[in-house]
């Protein structure tokens, strides 16, 4: 039985929760517009209303929608860091709040606007960082199940946001990236075990950041992005709970399943975002190419949701009882690996301290840059799809006009 009952537009879309994301002023000029809707359906044994934004292109599409769950913080990290990839491919984006927390919370922003909302559930208030004095793995474990019992009806609402979108796209990618990339991981494993044989099946499956157990029974295509600074044993060297358990990722299903795992790249991007903060005492915020990374890794496995081409092979950092092997500089060994740290022109750490962890910093090196040779690697990355060729040229341009 279909999760989705109706489907309501709502009026003025220039005023939706999140209309002034990074990238939206680019909209107009690839010619896209925004909708935001109101879908109402029932799942998790009640009738939930709730709202999806969308943002598609008014002339010629791709066919291919990218879906991504409310972050449970309220925000879009897919459509941060990929939206430059996704206007200039007139992929479709949409976002839908399916976390009783978040979605509550935009509400609260809005209520005239969003006075319907309405989800299964009560919100939270308990954050990551609550345990004081227990396990990493425990504290991580708590907080989680706090996402999935406060939101019975998630993958319901999700199943319903994947059928709205089938409309206007011939492919459709469930994507998230650090919490609403568990929720993907979350959704995969519902919809492989057959727990909920009515969910709607996406074309693939996108988990950015996030990391977990095994996902062993996949039936669909599923491409996983590991930043270094995302394994348990870097973040419990910090100190930091994560979704994360050892390299147990790995395992998946090797029919369906590929992990691209990444040195010297952080959680979130700072190379176009760096924080207003000042990075620790001789240090920069790191310029690791996080968001070519996504780029190339959203492509794959759009290529192979829509196509049926295989993405390249896994990559996996090189690990030797739990720990990551590392190089003079310091550098995971292994890996999906970039100039930033095949050619380092800094000493790159993934964790700040404090309310910067998400952020990576580097200490530069006296070292002069071999344009040549981080040219010869991008076009080797470029021809195993692991870069793609706009992201190259623009990495060597930016790294040309750098001061040395």
């Amino acid at each position: 039985m279909s999760a989705l009952e109706a489907l309501e537009t709502l009026p003025e879309a220039e005023q939706a929760y999140g209309a002034d994301d990074p990238g939206t002023g680019e909209l107009a000029r690839y010619g896209y517009r925004t909708e935001e809707f109101l879908i109402h359906g029932r799942a998790g044994g009640g009738q939930f209303t709730t709202r999806l934004l969308v943002r598609r292109p008014g002339g010629e599409a791709s066919g291919v929608a990218v879906l991504e769950p409310m972050h449970l913080a309220g925000g879009r990290p897919v459509w941060r860091a990929c939206h430059d990839y996704l206007l200039r491919n007139r992929h479709t984006w949409a976002e839908v709040a399916c976390q009783t927390t978040p979605a509550h919370a935009m509400a609260r922003w809005q209520p005239d606007r969003y006075r319907a909302v309405d989800l299964p559930g009560h919100p939270s208030t308990m954050s990551a960082t609550d345990g004081t004095g227990t396990g990493l793995r425990e504290r991580s474990d708590r907080f989680a199940r706090q996402w999935w019992d406060t939101s019975p009806a998630l993958t319901g609402i999700v199943s319903a946001a994947i059928e709205s979108l089938r409309p206007f796209a011939r492919t459709v990618v469930l994507t998230g990236s650090s919490q609403s990339g568990g929720v993907v991981r979350r959704y995969a494993d519902a919809h492989a075990c057959g727990a909920a044989p009515a969910l709607a099946a996406p074309d693939g499956f996108l988990p950015l950041n996030s990391g977990g157990r095994a996902l062993r029974r996949l039936s669909l295509p599923t491409v996983e992005l590991i930043a270094e600074a995302d394994l348990e044993a870097v973040r419990s060297a910090a100190g930091l709970p994560g979704q994360g358990r050892g390299i147990e990722h790995r395992a998946g299903d090797p029919a369906h399943y590929v992990v691209y795992e990444v040195p010297g790249m952080s959680h979130v991007d700072s190379r176009y975002r760096p924080p207003v903060a000042s990075p620790p005492p001789g240090s920069r915020w790191s310029r690791f190419p996080h968001t070519h990374v996504v780029h190339a890794v959203m492509d794959a496995l759009v290529a192979w949701a829509r196509d049926g081409t295989p993405p390249p092979p896994s990559r996996h950092i090189e690990t030797e009882s739990g720990d990551c092997v590392r190089d003079r500089y310091g550098h995971a060994t292994g890996g999906l690996r970039t100039p930033a740290v095949e050619l380092p022109p800094a000493r790159l750490r993934v964790i700040s301290p404090g309310a910067q962890w998400t952020c990576g910093h580097e200490y530069p090196l006296a070292a002069r840059r071999d344009l040549g040779a981080a040219g010869d690697l991008l076009d080797h990355l470029v021809e195993q799809r692991l870069y793609l060729p706009r992201d190259a040229a623009r990495w060597i341009e930016e790294t040309r006009r750098e001061p040395e």
